[in-house]
């Protein structure tokens, strides 16, 4: 038997995918306009005359940006040919997003909206419904939300590539640079295949035509044997990294082919040596240029097995001059102004795409705001100029935005009968909450005068409260009100300033002469400096919490990498300007201002503001800058955290473990940072300090009892990693923070990211007539009649466990992205929309069948960071709900087609049917109900023989599944040995199996779902045949005759080989 596996083996032989292919940045040195008109232009436009050239030419591309404008602008006769290419599979779309994202900087919904976008143009322009590969060969460490998403939007393979060096030579060690990786649990444990690139994106410097000192394809560097030999060594040392005889290379990089005549070379050279590989020259290796969907099937074919790694790949390692460790772990909070607009500007389109498509039936598309996540920008890691550019474009973004908001207010508040009595003269506020459950929010106006009435839609007066502003010689006050709105809607709010007190007016602050801020939920005490030292809730133990703001020495250190030049230090040139603390019937306010020594021309202050007023969490702002080679941070102390796992980052979809690891001096510090894009929590003792930004930053463990967040940068020298230059970054920025402490579960920390990030906008109408909204009270309207509009508009549901995060138009279908914010099983109905199938998040296609693949049960971990990245499980348990219309997984994150509920009843009505809508039959209940119902109506039969009888069933109709059955814990435990998914249809067959197998009574529910599917499953039962995936069928039948074609094909080489003249071989490739 192993001489007949020996010689299948010997028999495939080595294959070598080549697959070209061009990495085009939408901004980086230059900016995406620049780029487009002087590289990628001409790269598209090229590759059509090649692939014309010779049919056996493949491409690959990636960003669909690049080719949305590139598309616009070619003639008919070009689209035609292009699209030619497509469907014959001559090129391919990889990845497809509006760009290629960074994975540290973004969370769940921006990622989910830029690969819409992309993946949306390619169904419009195409009709391509799904993109089978993903592909991120450039960001700067990959996280575990990219797994997950990738695998809901239908990949079925990812392609990865900056991770740890040392952990990517320890996988090509242990030949693990293929695994299925399982990332955030959406409510499927999903895991997707994913491959590693060996080196980088660009080809092995023997065939790369760049490198002209290792390059053996350039005339004169040595013979096509020579080379044809080399590369057939590389083959084999790189395929030893894989687990199948099957490599592939990547033959691009950045910017390839941007003329004709080059790709023209580069094509022909390769060509050249795969026509003399493969002229029989090397029977047990071949070449092939190919697109990386074709290597994945020649992967897939073999059948190994693959190891399982379930982390994420932060922080990312490289090495520089002098070999000294680099981790890119600066850009964390490179810019953070340009992080900051970018963060806005997803918002507010998230506003604008659910106004629009629930109230207008119309798709809004902020291509600009997924422009902005490509990893050079958002990261921070482009030129100055390139940055300013993203700025204005994102300027307009959010003028757009507004602008279709604005639209949609003007439709719904339309004038009515009612004449709605106010004191005159008052101006009107547009309040317009985009969350699905109604938000208690805190607002504040600007006012010349402290007396001021706040009178709500339904004619209540909001209580409020005024606190006088540093401004100068002219009074200036704000205005803190708390209001309660309503879910998804837009309301009114009409403001009435006053020169005298009046009886609902704001009432007055005092100042506090103490330095403890206290109101009902929180006290937090400050030291003589400003700074807190420590916190605690209403009948709860105190907890030291000491801060200080720290500076590094950034001398080292550059745009991409944190390696600071010192082990850091308070920052010594701060001085107290002032410290005033406000107590008031609605908020209790500290405000703290530093002045710096080392001043910039336009900055010299530091401050921060923290509010309480009177909730679970409150509001923590400030503002600061750097000067030159400063890495500027806020330091966080305190005795009460111990052990070794007390720092959790959310990567906005899960909370992962965070460990200390030792470093060699101040420059390896930044072994110890890491990415939030979600907010992180600190465990302090007995509760949690849970802290959201409003935009990503840095998060380093300090030492065993400190943590600090990376600011602000402002740095002199590049750190030669490919940007030339450092980080000249003089802006002052503003940041906010949501802070709770208390009790850590899952779903609460979900639901505090969700609020701290989606604002509740205010806009003061300017213009009575086409109701124009602005943010400047001094250019309100000021209305002197009775306001005859309506007053509010609620347009719907309330849920306050399931999260809507987006809803969009796909071709005339609306579209709801639900997420389950519970960890537990849990009915939606919604009153006024019904919900159908589930999609793949593009919103296009049904949920496919998983892709399923052999896995070794072995468990992938970095041996130099054991356990880093870990997904922290949580103990709570909430309670299941079945009741419902859908049920929707613990954590799911899902795509819905959705119908109006009036649609849906105007059809009931006239009998009629909608091959478009398909009402999905609730598969999760079934299954859950069996397992229920196998369990409780048992009969005494026992455990083990449960188990047996199910296990036996299962193989009988070829699930490779273990299924067990815990009397005990009343729990269904799933031992998974692949990812073959719950299908209703099986369940329904183990089911009936169950009751006729040894007087079992198990009451059979009818499952609805695809008759032919249960068709199917029966007759398999019936006739006892056990049916799999085409490429797992009769697999020892094949086996056989692989062998035997294997054993004549070997016979017939070598009879041929040994008859045959012996000829010369060719001596130099010209």
């Amino acid at each position: 038997m192993w001489g007949l596996l020996s010689l299948l083996y010997f028999c495939k032989g080595y294959e070598l995918f080549i697959v070209p292919h061009s990495h085009c940045d939408p901004g980086w040195i230059e900016t995406f306009d620049w780029y487009y008109e002087n590289q990628v232009k001409s790269i598209l436009s090229g590759i059509i005359t090649l692939l014309e050239e010779d049919e056996k030419r493949k491409f690959v591309w990636s960003e669909i940006s690049f080719l949305q404008r590139w598309f616009s602008d070619q003639s008919e006769d070009a689209k035609v040919r292009f699209k030619d290419f497509v469907k014959k599979g001559q090129i391919e779309f990889v990845g497809a997003g509006y760009v290629q994202n960074d994975e540290a900087s973004t969370d769940i919904e921006m990622v989910i909206r830029q690969i819409e976008h992309g993946h949306q143009y390619l169904k419009d322009e195409f009709g391509i419904d799904k993109v089978k590969v993903g592909w991120q060969i450039d960001p700067f460490g990959h996280s575990a939300l990219t797994p997950s998403l990738f695998s809901k939007f239908g990949f079925e393979y990812l392609v990865i590539n900056r991770i740890n060096l040392d952990f990517k030579t320890q996988l090509i060690n242990e030949g693990d640079l293929e695994f299925m990786w399982k990332g955030v649990n959406l409510g499927d444990e999903e895991s997707i295949f994913t491959h590693l690139l060996y080196d980088h994106y660009t080809p092995p410097d023997i065939i790369d035509p760049g490198n002209s000192l290792e390059n053996c394809l350039i005339t004169g560097k040595g013979s096509i044997i020579w080379c044809a030999e080399k590369l057939y060594n590389l083959t084999k040392e790189r395929a030893a990294a894989y687990k199948t005889s099957n490599l592939m290379i990547l033959y691009g990089g950045d910017f390839w082919y941007k003329s004709i005549d080059e790709g023209r070379l580069f094509y022909r050279r390769i060509e050249m040596l795969r026509d003399y590989i493969n002229s029989q020259n090397y029977p047990d290796f071949s070449i092939k240029i190919a697109t990386p969907s074709e290597y994945f099937s020649a992967v897939k074919q073999s059948n190994a097995k693959f190891s399982t790694y379930d982390k994420d790949f932060f922080p990312y390692k490289m090495y520089r001059r002098f070999n000294q460790p680099a981790y890119w772990t600066g850009y964390y909070s490179t810019r953070p102004a340009l992080k900051q607009a970018i963060s806005f500007t997803h918002q507010l389109v998230r506003a604008a795409e659910i106004a629009k498509s629930l109230i207008k039936n119309e798709q809004y598309l902020g291509h600009q705001a997924s422009l902005a996540l490509h990893h050079d920008s958002i990261s921070g890691t482009c030129k100055p100029h390139v940055a300013m550019d993203f700025m204005e474009k994102l300027e307009d973004e959010q003028a757009k935005a507004t602008y279709a908001i604005n639209e949609v207010i003007s439709s719904v508040f339309t004038n009515t009968s009612y004449n709605y009595e106010l004191m005159l003269p008052y101006r009107v506020i547009i309040a317009y909450n985009p969350l699905n459950w109604n938000k208690p929010s805190l607002l504040n106006i600007e006012s010349d005068s402290p007396y001021v009435e706040i009178q709500s839609w339904i004619s209540t007066y909001i209580p409020s409260q005024s606190i006088e502003n540093d401004s100068g010689s002219s009074k200036k006050y704000t205005i803190y009100f708390k209001v309660t709105l309503p879910a998804l809607s837009f309301t009114t709010l009409f403001i009435t300033e006053y020169s005298f007190h009046c009886e609902f007016c704001s009432s007055e602050s005092t100042l506090n002469n103490n330095s403890i801020l206290q109101d009902s939920v929180y006290r937090i005490e400050f030291d003589d400096f400003g700074m807190i030292s420590n916190i605690s809730t209403y009948g709860k133990p105190k907890y030291q919490l000491n801060q200080e703001i720290w500076n590094y020495n950034g001398n080292d250190g550059g745009a991409y990498i944190f390696q600071p030049a010192d082990s850091g230090k308070k920052l010594n040139d701060l001085s107290l300007r002032k410290i005033k603390i406000w107590n008031g019937k609605i908020v209790q306010i500290a405000e703290v201002v530093w002045s710096r020594v080392q001043m910039q021309e336009n900055h010299k202050f530091y401050h921060q503001k923290i509010i309480l007023y009177g909730e679970k969490k409150f509001i923590w702002k400030c503002g600061l800058f750097s000067n030159t080679n400063e890495e500027i941070l806020f330091r966080f102390t305190s005795q009460n955290i111990s052990g070794n796992e007390w720092l959790l980052t959310s990567n906005s979809g899960d909370l992962r473990s965070r460990k200390y690891f030792p470093v060699n001096g101040p420059g390896e510090k930044g072994l110890n940072m890491y990415p939030v894009s979600g907010g992180f929590a600190v465990n302090i003792g007995y509760e949690y300090l849970k802290i959201i930004p409003k935009f990503s930053l840095g998060v380093a463990i300090a030492n065993e009892n400190s943590f600090e967040i990376l600011m602000h940068r402002n740095l002199d020298q590049d750190d030669d990693f490919g940007l030339l230059e450092g980080v000249d970054d003089r802006t002052f920025v503003d940041y906010h923070f949501e802070i709770e402490l208390g009790e850590l579960k899952h779903c609460n920390f979900k639901k505090l990211y969700i609020e701290a990030k989606t604002d509740a906008y205010a806009w003061w109408i300017e213009n009575n007539e086409t109701f124009k909204l602005g943010h400047d009270i001094n250019n309100a309207h000021q209305f002197t009649g009775n306001w005859t509009y309506l007053t509010y508009y609620l347009f719907g549901f309330n849920n306050p466990d399931v999260y809507l995060s987006s809803s969009v138009i796909k071709k005339g279908e609306l579209i709801f992205r639900l997420w389950n914010l519970k960890d537990a099983f849990q009915g939606i109905s919604f009153n006024n929309y019904k919900l159908g199938r589930r999609k793949l998040l593009g919103g296009y296609s049904n949920l496919l069948a998983q892709n399923v693949w052999n896995k070794s049960g072995t468990e992938i971990d970095f041996a130099e960071m054991p356990r880093s990245g870990s997904t922290f499980e949580f103990e709570n348990k909430s309670k299941d709900i079945w009741k419902g219309d859908i049920v929707l997984k613990p954590w799911e994150f899902s795509a819905f087609q959705v119908r109006k509920a009036e649609e849906s009843q105007i059809i009931t009505n006239d009998n009629s049917t909608d091959d478009n809508f398909d009402e999905e039959e609730n598969e999760i209940v079934s299954m859950e109900k069996i397992r229920a119902e196998i369990m409780q109506q048992n009969e005494g039969r026992s455990e083990s023989e449960l188990n047996r009888t199910i296990q036996k069933i299962s193989e009988e109709i070829g699930i490779k599944e273990k299924i067990e059955i815990n009397l005990n814990t009343s729990k269904n435990s799933r031992k998974e040995e692949n990812d073959l998914n719950w299908n209703p249809d099986i369940v329904e067959v183990i089911k009936n199996k169950l009751n006729n197998s040894q007087g079992t009574n198990i009451k059979v529910n009818p499952i609805q779902g695809s008759k032919n599917a249960n068709e199917m499953w029966r007759n398999i039962v019936v006739n006892n045949i056990v049916e799999k995936d085409n490429s797992q069928v009769g697999t020892l039948q094949v086996f056989e005759y692989v062998i035997m074609f294997c054993f004549s094909s070997i016979t017939i080489i070598s009879l041929i080989w040994y008859f045959k003249p012996k000829k010369k071989r060719p001596s130099q490739l010209y």
